[in-house]
């Protein structure tokens, strides 16, 4: 087999030197035969001709050489490649437009691909990626929740399904005692938390089981960015002191470049150093920080059979300790599909979308081969005269297709590196894996795939059309065969489709625009207009509750008189940000709940004067003031969600609430007000129920200063952060933002969404104006004489208008009708990305339709108005 290719791509590329080699060898056996002939007593002449009569020719014999080795098939294939490159360059103009148009599908595929070729299809970049399971808590209220570090103990102790498990919780360090403090994002895990996924350092040492325990000497593995930004990639990092939140941690070992686990974050410390006594870690029914496990799967046993373990596992937890842990199951998922599960849909809609562009792209340089194959009718009727076979034409006309598509495919992979390097710019921070999108290897082998179908789609119809040219009325002047009429439904049929494809996709995005209306419109509860926001941790080994009182009632009153600062205020947790303590409650004058029905809401410690400063509405009582201190009755603010679920038709106010189970200790929380609901987890998520507390009766140990500016709010930035640093100068001041940032962050992915769909669809309404203009415009000069003749009787100007939007209004209303059926049936398939919209939106599937037929009318007219000046002489002199 590899000898055959040599020798087809010698014979292609090395013509002259086969055909000499050809002639040495039929030479070579003529010679021995005449020698032999001569050796059995014939003359020289008659050994020749009798070696000549057997070989039956030398031609005749080269020619069969020439079959066995393939070299006609070759020879054929680059001929046709050379002509049809000729007549490329000959006609620029089509090629420009037909490889442009093609480019522009190709690229926005190549793009998308690569993002969903990362993402969805290459396996995680960990040991045996099929094999990792992610483990977590399942309950009626909450498809996915953390786990307690109890429950994963006995997980861990008692799974039979699994090689390893190995617990991960986030967390967030102080990093001082360099240039600058700073903020570092990282995470808690077990000691065999890399063995487990199969990561080595390029630097020192991973783990230990004995660095996994509570009271042991405190290590930390760090990432490759923090180890070249802070540290100049120096070998010398290894045994390293790092001051983190307050402790002092050795770095034994620096990642790989490149590794992440979800997000990328800057260290990691064993999990078990937190174990202290009587603390959240231990607390068989709190889930701080929203720990998980991860876990390998044994041989042989399948997702299924680990699923349904964790599950009896759950239930047998449940059982010993019903009063925290029922209502609660467990899960096992495949790690890939977690990651991955935040942009699933929103990729494969994208790629569906691209696909559409291309199959566009594909429709309209049919339409233009066709015109051109319409031109080109009596050259393929000449060469079908003079004995060429139909099948030598069509790949004739396929190889020009394939040069027109590989040429695009080139210009594409173009286009797709700039469109995705400004996807990558739009992308949300928080998309795990994202990093390794590019243009791969199998990227590029996908971009080769879609340019030969393209090829295919594109020239197979006016190819085959082209084939059947008929030989009489191809070469009679102006004549018009029964093969021009098929071409001209052909290129119909592929105008309705290309409007039907186009329309499908301007629903998609219309959807997504009313979407985006509706979440920019949602009642926030607070006013976010001037609002600057930044995060400080405090670290307990340096304040203790007393100090942090003392701290914080500093940082307010050296804020708060910072010129350009209205007002500033402390909260434990951000509205759109999320909450950062969610726990179960009770109220005093209900019955207590059974297992596993216990309402959950948040508990947001804030100073007295938040709900002022963020322009939160009170409904009912009072909010916080200077008597709430450490010393006072115990009290709360709830939102109005939380009053109606407990006490839906009574008044709250007096009445008495408190978190966690009735034999956990917890002090009861008088409710003295109640504010309006105000969206936590982003716009979109439901309100959940709220319980705020006074910062002086419950002081956390990290939270967010929030100041409301008179001008821009980050140009007040830097003077808070100095008068925070007054006070103490090495604690970090982190993620600092405008709330309007915040607010926008929590819609990026949305915004990237509506950004690529829309620019796909308005790609895909040129190219349909386009389409019908080149449809329309063909057939105007097909019809020029009928049009003369029609002049010529008296036919008025509008009247010719009128004939020809008739036939392109035709098309497109028959276009619009089928898209509109497509589109009610794929806009299903879209209803996880909406936002208070449904697939079937009226306002839409009325715009949209009208926006695509006004574009196609408008490209019939361009035309048509040419028609209506058409000089009915010179049409007539002409034919």
């Amino acid at each position: 087999m590899l000898n055959k290719l040599r020798l087809r791509l010698q014979a292609l590329f090395f013509k002259s030197k086969m055909e000499e080699e050809l002639d040495e060898e039929v030479c070579f056996h003529l010679e021995r035969e005449v020698e032999e002939n001569i050796a059995r007593g014939m003359s020289p002449e008659e050994a020749r001709f009798a070696a000549l009569r057997s070989f039956g020719g030398v031609e005749r014999v080269k020619e069969e050489s020439r079959d066995e080795r393939g070299i006609r098939l070759m020879e054929e294939f680059w001929q046709d490649l050379r002509y049809g490159a000729r007549m490329l360059l000959k006609n620029s103009g089509f090629t420009s437009i037909a490889v442009l148009t093609l480019a522009l599908g190709i690229g926005a595929n190549t793009a998308i691909f690569s993002v969903v070729h990362a993402l969805l299809l290459r396996p995680v970049p960990y040991h045996e990626p099929d094999q990792l399971a992610l483990l977590t808590n399942k309950s009626s209220r909450a498809r996915r929740s953390g786990i307690s570090y109890p429950n994963f103990s006995d997980w861990r102790e008692r799974a039979q399904s699994f090689e390893e498990m190995a617990a991960v919780r986030g967390a967030s360090f102080n990093l001082t005692g360099i240039d600058k403090p700073v903020q570092a994002p990282g995470r808690m895990v077990s000691w065999n938390f890399f063995r487990l996924l199969g990561i080595q350092p390029q630097l020192g040492r991973m783990f230990a089981a004995e660095d996994d325990r509570y009271g042991a000497a405190r290590m930390a593995i760090i990432s490759h960015g923090l180890w070249q930004e802070r540290f100049g990639g120096e070998a010398s990092v290894i045994g390293r002191k790092l001051r983190l939140s307050g402790e002092l941690y050795e770095v034994i070992g620096v990642l790989p470049p490149g590794f992440e686990y979800f997000s990328p974050v800057d260290l990691y410390t064993p999990i078990e150093l937190e174990l202290k006594p009587n603390t959240g870690m231990t607390d068989r029914g709190t889930s701080i920080g929203g720990m998980n496990a991860i876990a390998r799967l044994k041989p042989g046993i399948t997702l299924a059979q680990a699923n349904s373990e964790m599950v009896a596992l759950a239930a047998q937890v449940e059982r010993e300790h019903p009063a925290i842990n029922a209502g609660r199951s467990a899960q096992a998922e495949p790690l890939q599909d977690v990651m991955t599960e935040g942009v699933r849909q929103t990729l494969w809609a994208l790629l569906g979308a691209v696909g559409f562009i291309l199959l566009i792209a594909c429709v309209n340089v049919a339409n233009l081969t066709l015109v051109r194959a319409a031109e080109r009718q009596k050259e393929m009727a000449l060469r079908l005269a003079l004995g060429a076979g139909r099948r030598r034409i069509i790949k004739q006309l396929l190889s020009e297709s394939l040069l027109i598509a590989l040429s695009g495919g080139a210009v594409g992979v173009l286009l797709g590196r700039w469109m995705l390097d400004g996807l990558l710019a739009l992308a949300p921070d928080n998309i795990p894996l994202l990093n390794r999108a590019g243009l791969s290897n199998t990227v590029l082998l996908f971009t080769l795939g879609v340019s030969v179908l393209t090829s295919l789609l594109c020239g197979s119809l006016p190819a085959l059309h082209a084939s059947r040219s008929d030989l009489q009325s191809a070469l009679k002047e102006g004549g018009r065969s029964s093969a021009g009429a098929r071409r001209d439904l052909t290129r119909k049929t592929l105008l309705v489709v290309e409007v039907s494809l186009a329309l499908a996709l301007l629903v998609g995005a219309g959807l997504l625009v009313r979407s985006m209306a509706r979440a920019l419109g949602v009642e926030l509860g607070f006013n976010p207009d001037r609002l600057l926001t930044m995060q400080l941790m405090p670290p307990d080994s340096d304040y203790d509750a007393a100090r942090l009182r003392i701290f914080f009632n500093e940082c307010l009153t050296r804020v708060s008189a910072l010129p350009g600062i209205e007002s500033a205020a402390i909260t434990h947790a951000l509205p759109i940000d999320g909450s950062q303590w969610n726990t179960l409650v009770h109220a005093a004058d209900k019955p207590v709940p059974q297992p596993g029905e216990f309402p959950n809401a948040e508990f947001t410690p804030v100073s007295a004067n938040y709900f002022e400063a963020m322009s939160i509405r009170l409904l009912r009582g009072r909010w916080f003031n200077s008597a709430d201190t450490a010393n006072s009755p115990t009290v709360a603010v709830i939102n109005e969600t939380l009053a109606r679920r407990i006490w839906p038709s009574e008044d709250p106010l007096g009445k008495r609430l408190r978190k966690g189970m009735p034999e956990m200790y917890s002090p009861w929380l008088e409710v003295v007000g109640v504010v309006a609901d105000v969206k936590s987890y982003g716009v979109e998520s439901a309100t959940p129920l709220q319980t705020y507390v006074p910062f002086a009766q419950s002081p956390p140990t990290n939270f967010w200063m929030v100041a409301r500016t008179t001008g821009e709010p980050l140009q007040a930035a830097s003077s808070v952060e100095r008068a925070i640093h007054s006070i103490d100068k090495d604690l970090p001041v982190s993620s600092v933002r405008s709330m309007d940032q915040l607010l926008g962050n929590s819609l990026t992915a949305r915004r990237l969404t509506l950004v690529l769909m829309g620019s796909f669809a308005a790609l895909a309404l040129l190219l349909s104006a386009i389409g019908v203009y080149g449809v329309v415009s063909y057939s105007v000069r097909q019809r020029t004489h009928e049009i003369g003749v029609r002049v010529a009787l008296g036919a008025q100007r509008r009247d010719v208008l009128r004939l020809i939007l008739a036939q392109g209004a035709r098309l497109a209303l028959l276009g619009i009708a089928i898209g509109l059926g497509a589109a009610m049936t794929l806009t299903r398939l879209m209803e996880a990305l909406l936002f208070e919209t449904r697939p079937i939106d009226s306002i839409t599937f009325t715009v949209t339709p009208a926006l695509l037929a006004l574009v196609v009318l408008f490209a019939c007219y361009l035309p048509a108005r040419r028609a209506t000046k058409v000089d009915p002489l010179r049409a007539l002199r002409r034919e």
